[in-house]
């Protein structure tokens, strides 16, 4: 399996779990009445084999799948072989970023919080170039940044999506917005006149967490969710050597009433946000 195709098989195949032990079969009767091997029902779930359009089909009537769902996951089996854009920059970020953006392009809506940066969806080029080059690595050189800040860009063009919009909810704490990038104060003064410009979109809401509500449920680390048609979510943290996905029910319900506690409880409204945005950039 390539990797630009993972995410989705992936997520085709976590479905089709899902579906199989809520009608409370085993794999092993599912590949009966399918007459398939063992193994080859456990791949269809896994990711590592594709699945056609004749097996998602009778998966579906096997499972009672409701209309809706059906039609989206149909979707995504059918597309799960199409090569993205992100492919062009798979030698610039790692195989972990490369699924997360590969089910972002799938996705309806994202809530992302970060806890001392801006998140990259709603970044400027050059805050993600700093961002990078700032990270002190060696394989992070200028060049790598450059790429680095061209893909997020390239990313970004979900935000204007017509088929299907894209919703952004990004929760910003306030610590984030001023830092002054060694003697390079326009970074941040571009960065914040871009999240204003952005707040007024229908599509985007920004929210700042005040400096002074610094103990809340998102103390321990940013996280992202993903939301697909149906509701479904996936939750993505990205650590320092290494990226984390879960679609697990129980986790995915965790982060969702973290980011409701942040967004109605500890930061500030829209629309104190954009006069917050508005008296930086003053």
């Amino acid at each position: 399996m390539g990797e630009t195709t993972s995410a989705r098989r992936r997520r085709v195949g976590a479905q089709l779990r899902q579906w199989r032990t809520a009608e409370g079969l085993t794999l092993q009767q599912v590949a009966d009445r399918l007459e398939v091997s063992l193994a080859t029902a456990s791949r269809w779930e896994t990711g590592n084999t594709k699945v056609s359009l004749d097996t998602y089909s009778r998966l579906a009537d096997l499972y009672h799948v409701d209309n809706e769902s059906r039609v989206y996951f149909e979707r995504l089996a059918r597309d799960a072989d199409d090569v993205g854009w992100w492919t062009r920059y798979s030698d610039t970020i790692s195989h972990g970023f490369r699924d997360f953006v590969e089910l972002e392009s799938q996705a309806v809506k994202e809530f992302c919080y970060e806890t001392l940066a801006v998140p990259g969806i709603v970044q400027t080029p050059e805050y993600r170039r700093a961002v990078v080059i700032g990270q002190g690595r060696p394989e992070f050189t200028p060049r790598k940044a450059d790429l680095s800040a061209d893909m997020n860009t390239a990313r970004q063009a979900i935000l204007s999506r017509m088929e299907r919009p894209f919703e952004v909810h990004a929760m910003i704490t306030e610590v984030a917005l001023l830092n002054v990038f060694e003697g390079q104060p326009h970074i941040m003064r571009d960065q914040i006149r871009r999240l204003r410009e952005l707040s007024e979109r229908p599509n985007v809401t920004i929210q700042i967490l005040p400096l002074h509500r610094s103990i809340h449920p998102g103390s321990m680390g940013g996280f992202t969710i993903l939301t697909y048609e149906g509701g479904e979510a996936t939750v993505y943290n990205e650590l320092l050597a290494t990226n984390l996905m879960t679609n697990a029910a129980d986790e995915v319900a965790l982060h969702q009433a973290a980011a409701k506690t942040l967004a109605t409880e500890v930061a500030l409204s829209p629309e104190e946000s954009a006069r917050r945005l508005d008296e930086l950039l003053a």
